[in-house]
C-alpha cells in the first residue's frame, strides 16, 4: 500500500527509536561527563612534588585557578566536534609539559591552560542522557591520579590524567555526535589553542633540558664515569674562594658561571679563579628577569667584553640567567662561536640553608655525564651568603668519590674548548 504524501510527512516526523547500544553510551557518557575535570589536579601535583617553593599557597593557588578556568570553560563554551578535540589536544600538551617541570611556578602558568582545555572537553557532557554518580567518578578518578603520582611518578601520571580528558571526551562525542562547528566555537578553540601554545613556549624556554628554542648542553656522554660541577652567580666574596678552597683539597676543578657586573666589582677573585685551573664561563652580566626578552640580548656580548677587559680571555659557555633560553640567546652564542649549557642536576640551593639537604639532592639524581648546578653567588650580589655550598661541598665530592664519579671542568667531560679566539 503506497501512502499519499501528507501520510508520509506525518511518518518522517515521528521521533525514530534510540537503540539500546546508544542509550548505554549516552549513559556511560554522562556518568563520566565531570571527570575530566579531575586532571586539573595535576599542577598541584607537580608543585607538590617540586623541590623548589612548592608552598601550601602555591598549591591552592594553583587548583583554584584550574579548577574556575575548568568550570568557566564548561559552562560557557559551546559543545561542538572543533572545541572537543581542541581541548584534548591542549590539556594533553600542558600536562606533557608538567613532566618537564623542574620549579613549582611552573604549576601555577599552566593551571589557566590546562583547566580551560579539560572544560572544553567537559562541555558537552552533560547533553548526554543520565548520571546520577557523575560526581562521584570524577573525585574517584582526581583519587587514582594522586594516588599514581606518588607510589609511581610523574610521567605515569601524565598518561593517566590525559585519559582521563580524551577517553570522557570520546565517549562524549561518540554518544552525542556533536555539530562540527561554527565561528564562535572556531573562535574559543583558537583562543585555548593559542593559550596552551603560548604556555608550552614558556615551559619550553624555562626548562633547563628543552632545546626547542636552539641547541643547548644539558649533560655530558653518558658513557663515561665523569660529572662538571659547575657554580653560577659569583664571584661573591669570601664563598667563591672558600669553594675553590675545598675543590682544591679534594685534588677537583670546577667551572664557574661568572655575572659580569659581579666580575668588574671584583676581578680579583676570577683572576685567582683563572690562575687556579678553574675554568670560567659567561652567565649574563646583569642577571635579571627580563632582559632575557630582548631581541638584541646584549648581556651575552658585555659580559664577554668584561671578561675580554679584566682577564683577557673569552668563554666559550653561557649559561642562561635561571636557565630561561630564547632564540634569540642562542642565536648570539652561535653567531660568538660559544656553547649554551644548562644542567640536569639541581640542587636548588638558593632555597634552603641545610648542607645535607644539598648534597643529598644532588647524590640522588647524579650519573655518568651529570652538569650538575650550585651556586657560589646569588643574581651577582657582592656578599650574599652562600655557605650553604660550602659546607655542602665536602659532602658531595666524597658521594662522588663513593660513586665512582669523577668531576672534571666542563671543557673536558663535553671534549670542547673552554675558550674562543674572540669575544
Amino acid at each position: 500500500m503506497q501512502l499519499n504524501s501528507g501520510a508520509r510527512d506525518i511518518v518522517a516526523d515521528r521521533p525514530r527509536p534510540v537503540e539500546a547500544p546508544t542509550i548505554a553510551l549516552r549513559r556511560i557518557a554522562a556518568a563520566c561527563r565531570w571527570a575530566p575535570f579531575a586532571a586539573t589536579l595535576v599542577p598541584a601535583a607537580t608543585i607538590a612534588g617540586s623541590p623548589v617553593h612548592a608552598s601550601a599557597l602555591s598549591i591552592a593557588l594553583a587548583v583554584a585557578v584550574s579548577l574556575a578556568c575548568a568550570a568557566g570553560a564548561a559552562a560557557r563554551a559551546p559543545y561542538t566536534l572543533i572545541t572537543a578535540v581542541a581541548g584534548v589536544c591542549v590539556a594533553a600538551a600542558c600536562i606533557w609539559v608538567l613532566t618537564q617541570a623542574s620549579y613549582a611556578a611552573l604549576g601555577v602558568i599552566v593551571a589557566p591552560a590546562l583547566g580551560a582545555a579539560a572544560g572544553l572537553s567537559t562541555a558537552g557532557h552533560e547533553r548526554a542522557a543520565g548520571g546520577r554518580f557523575d560526581a562521584a567518578i570524577a573525585g574517584a578518578a582526581a583519587l587514582v591520579l594522586v594516588a599514581i603520582r606518588w607510589s609511581l611518578d610523574r610521567d605515569a601520571m601524565a598518561v593517566a590524567a590525559v585519559a582521563v580528558v580524551a577517553l570522557p571526551a570520546l565517549l562524549s562525542i561518540a554518544a552525542v555526535r556533536p555539530r562540527a562547528g561554527g565561528r564562535l566555537a572556531a573562535g574559543v578553540a583558537a583562543a585555548v589553542l593559542a593559550l596552551g601554545a603560548g604556555t608550552v613556549a614558556y615551559a619550553g624556554a624555562t626548562t633547563p633540558s628543552a632545546g626547542w628554542f636552539g641547541a643547548l648542553v644539558s649533560h655530558g656522554p653518558r658513557d663515561q664515569r665523569m660529572v662538571a660541577i659547575t657554580f653560577d652567580d659569583g664571584p661573591d666574596p669570601p664563598y667563591t674562594l672558600e669553594v675553590a678552597r675545598v675543590l682544591d683539597d679534594h685534588g677537583v676543578k670546577g667551572t664557574f658561571f661568572t655575572v659580569g657586573k659581579a666580575l668588574e666589582a671584583r676581578p680579583d677573585i676570577s683572576r685567582a679563579l683563572l690562575a687556579d685551573g678553574h675554568l670560567l664561563a659567561n652567565h649574563s652580566y646583569h642577571h635579571d628577569a627580563v632582559r632575557w626578552l630582548d631581541p638584541s640580548y646584549g648581556e651575552l656580548g658585555s659580559t664577554q667584553d668584561a671578561f675580554k677587559r679584566t682577564l683577557g680571555v673569552c668563554p666559550a659557555f653561557f649559561r642562561p640567567p635561571h636557565g630561561t633560553h630564547t632564540p634569540f640567546m642562542t642565536r648570539q652564542a652561535d653567531q660568538r662561536g660559544m656553547t649554551v649549557v644548562t644542567w640536569d642536576v639541581s640542587a636548588a640551593d638558593w632555597a634552603t640553608d641545610d648542607p645535607a639537604l644539598v648534597a643529598r639532592r644532588v647524590l640522588d639524581k647524579v650519573r655518568p655525564g651529570s652538569i650538575i648546578l650550585l651556586h657560589d653567588g646569588l643574581d651577582g650580589h657582592i656578599g650574599a651568603d652562600r655557605s650553604v655550598v660550602v659546607a655542602a661541598l665536602p659532602m658531595i665530592l666524597d658521594g662522588l668519590r663513593e660513586r665512582g664519579l669523577q668531576p672534571v671542568t666542563l671543557d673536558r667531560l663535553l671534549g670542547r674548548p673552554g675558550y674562543v679566539e674572540r669575544c
